[in-house]
């Protein structure tokens, strides 16, 4: 058993499996841009608003081009980043798949990437490999407990960070509405004026904030029953057989593909930003399932 966690770990950093992350990598970075750059707009128009609305000056102009900023918006430009979305999905469920030793689920996954096109955008990643390698962190774990153990990281740690994300955009967006409201009732402004003045220039930021906040906070909900699940079948151990444990991998990995072609994942200085206390915390979780693997019941139970 032993043998074959070691593989696990070690496979991941073989040239051809990182070769999947770094495209994985590229196809999600391009999604990011592509969200930022409305997200960038979108606070721009706002913020011009909101010069306007301060300065007095006339707001047709600003209020107008936020009104067409939104319409644009809630008409599907984010469907541009999907297909960068879609794709990064598959390559990481490429990755997980051969890493994992489970079936392709061409229902739910489509066609694989092709290799040719995996090695352009290989060829085009140009950042940092530090995230990418050693990708999943588990501890020696017997099959298929490895396999378990790096899905519940996954499911674990992007629920976290999901979370924490739409909360903090929603709570930008609260605050946003809060001082547009305060600042139309020190103005004396009526509601007319004030939607006029500082909500329509703000509209598509707005909107894009809530769709940013129940995407992500919904995929959290699903990953979270989800991790739930898994840890239920962990702690029952002794009593589940393998092949049990496999099939729920399985299922397992069509949901991960779902939830990460439904929200491109947060900024990376997001990420970042929270990484080095959320690995302590997850290898404290992993520490707890190799002590429970390890317990002499689930050891005779494997062993048998």
């Amino acid at each position: 058993m032993t043998d074959r966690t070691d593989s696990l770990l070690r496979r991941q950093t073989d040239p051809a499996m990182m070769s999947l992350l770094r495209a994985m990598s590229v196809c999600h970075t391009r999604a990011q841009r592509l969200d930022g750059l409305r997200v960038v707009v979108s606070v721009t128009i706002a913020g011009a608003g909101a010069v306007v609305a301060f300065t007095g000056v006339s707001s047709t102009a600003v209020t107008a081009l936020g009104a067409l900023w939104a319409v644009i918006n809630a008409l599907g430009l984010a469907s541009w980043s999907r297909g960068q979305l879609r794709r990064a999905a598959t390559i990481q469920e490429m990755f997980d798949v051969d890493l994992f030793g489970l079936p392709w689920n061409e229902l739910a996954a489509g066609e694989r990437v092709a290799a040719p096109e995996v090695s352009r955008l290989d060829r085009a990643f140009r950042g940092t490999e530090r995230y990418l390698r050693d990708y999943y962190e588990i501890p020696d774990l017997p099959a298929p407990y490895d396999v378990l153990a790096c899905q519940q990281q996954s499911l674990g740690w992007g629920a976290r960070l999901r979370r924490r994300y739409a909360y903090t955009v929603l709570a930008a967006v609260a605050t946003w509405a809060v001082v547009g409201v305060v600042y139309g009732v020190l103005a004396g402004l009526t509601v007319a004026q004030l939607l006029l003045t500082w909500f329509v220039p703000s509209l598509g930021a707005l909107l894009l904030g809530v769709e940013i906040y129940r995407g992500q906070r919904d995929v959290a909900v699903e990953r979270d029953r989800a991790m739930a699940i898994v840890h239920g079948y962990i702690v029952s151990a002794v009593r589940v057989p393998a092949a049990d444990l496999l099939t729920v991998a399985r299922q397992v990995q069509d949901l991960l593909l779902r939830s990460r072609r439904t929200q491109p994942r947060v900024p990376n200085w997001f990420f970042r930003r929270f990484h080095a206390a959320d690995r302590i915390d997850f290898q404290s979780t992993m520490s707890g399932v190799s002590q429970l693997l390890n317990a002499p019941a689930a050891v005779a139970r494997l062993d048998g």
